[in-house]
Order: C-alpha cells, then structure tokens, then sequence
C-alpha cells in the first residue's frame, strides 16, 4: 500500500482538486459526515468516500483535522457549522426535507427539517429578550426581516405545508404572500421568503413523501 505522506507545503486546493472536490473539502472542513455531504449533492455515500480518498491522495493528508486546518489557511476564513442555530449534525442526517439558501450571503446554508406527521416544525429568530430557544430552527437575533414566530413547516397527508404564523413581514411562496394560519401546500422546488428583504430559500421535500 502506498503510505501518504504530509505535503512538505501547503497545497494549492483550487489547483490539485477538482471543482466537485473542492466543494467537498468546504463541506468537511464545516464538521459536516459523508452521509449529509451526499444527501446535500445528491450523490452516493460510496461516491463521497472515494471523493475523499482521491484528496487525501492529492494532497498527502491523513485525516480530516489535517485537510480542516489546511483548507481554513487556503482560505484565510473561520469555518463556521452549516447550521449557526444548532450544531448537531445528526438533525441533519435525520432530516428528510431542507430549506437551501437562494437570497443573501451570511444566512444560514440550510435549514433541516425533520419532520413527523401532525408536529409542525417552526422557524423564527432568537428572542433576546427571553433568551433561550423558543422555536425548533431560529436565525440570528440581527435577522430582523424573520419575526420571532414566523412559519411552520409540516408533514401532512399529501406531503408539506407551511403556514405564516402571523408575521409582521409575512411569509412567501414563489413571489406570493400566504394567508397567516392557513396551511398552504409547499412542493419540492417551491422558493420560500420570509419578509422581502433576502432570506430566501428553496425547499428540497423528500420526493417518495410527496409522491
């Protein structure tokens, strides 16, 4: 077997590695396991190792932490978890649809949605002023376009809804306001909003739910 050995510099990722590689390596330097990068490129867990195995090969690394630490250098950037409001990578293994980010840089990539029939999954912002978590996915406190409450995502018999809960901006989908506390039917490729000011997502439903 031929033993890898630790790159006496540094290496160029954008010169060494292919694009889908390169991708990759943001995915694992963010903590994130083969499992959910493959869920989130929509490629085999088996497609994903061999990914890795060709980096490590590439670049001489023996592990994650030795590419995490190189990429960060690369980069010149603080890796920060994909989910700000929850760093617990196992929700997103369980989850079986996601909201992906369409709108502003520097909101949360994605937002994972594990999701059991009749028990909404509500999304909103952290509230400052009671100050611990009062919904199952919240923005950051600057997020002020996204009210406190704001929507809530549900598994229902003919697969998703969402549902405005009263927000001051209101609640999109594709370009168009829904009522508050009506259930409105939300498929996979449908762009939602909170407020009109950026925080735009796609939702990815699990395709054999919705069937």
């Amino acid at each position: 077997m031929k033993k890898r050995s630790i790159p006496s510099e540094k290496p160029n990722f954008s010169r060494d590695l292919t694009k889908r590689e390169l991708e990759i390596c943001g995915l694992i330097a963010k903590g994130l396991s083969s499992e959910f990068i493959a869920k989130t490129l929509y490629i085999s867990e088996g497609t994903i190792k061999n990914h890795v195995t060709s980096i490590y090969e590439k670049t001489g690394f023996r592990n994650r932490a030795q590419l995490t630490a190189a990429y960060v250098v690369e980069y010149e950037q603080v890796i920060t978890d994909v989910l700000p409001a929850s760093r617990d990578t196992e929700l997103c293994a369980q989850a079986d649809a996601y909201l992906r980010l369409i709108g502003l840089p520097g909101l949360p990539e994605l937002i994972p949605l594990v999701l059991k029939e009749g028990q909404p999954y509500v999304i909103g912002r952290f509230d400052v002023n009671i100050g611990r978590k009062q919904c199952d996915f919240e923005f950051e406190k600057t997020t002020k376009t996204v009210s406190r409450r704001q929507a809530a995502v549900e598994r229902v018999a003919y697969g998703y809804s969402i549902t405005d809960l009263n927000s001051r901006a209101g609640t999109f989908v594709n370009g168009n306001s829904i009522i508050p506390g009506k259930p409105f039917p939300l498929r996979h490729g449908d762009q939602v909003s909170f407020g009109n000011a950026g925080v735009e997502y796609v939702f990815e439903g699990n395709k054999k739910t919705m069937a």
